[in-house]
């Protein structure tokens, strides 16, 4: 049976799915970006230029920029770049 990769959530209450350490550290969703877990992603959003303004791709971007776009990002097991902490990461990253 293959080894399959999910997010670091998506262990949470799933039988058969093991959070992995590698090099005897595990990856724990309340240390992001405090961690010294060698492993991560990081997510890009890009455009084709710069969104009108009025328009959903707009709206949408400003959305995962605000507090609550935020806080679903946070809930999902993922340290935003916007925020103190991801800044850090996504900049070394």
């Amino acid at each position: 049976m293959g080894e399959r990769q999910s997010e670091l959530r998506a262990t949470d209450g799933r039988k058969g799915l093991h959070r992995v350490a590698v090099d005897r550290r595990r990856p724990v969703v309340e240390e992001l970006g405090e961690s010294s877990y060698p492993y991560r992603e990081i997510e890009y959003a890009y455009t084709r230029g710069l969104p009108p303004a009025d328009s959903l791709t707009s709206s949408f971007l400003t959305y995962l920029r605000s507090g609550r776009g935020q806080d679903v990002i946070s809930a999902h097991g993922h340290l935003p770049c916007a925020t103190p902490k991801g800044l850090k990461v996504c900049a070394d990253g």
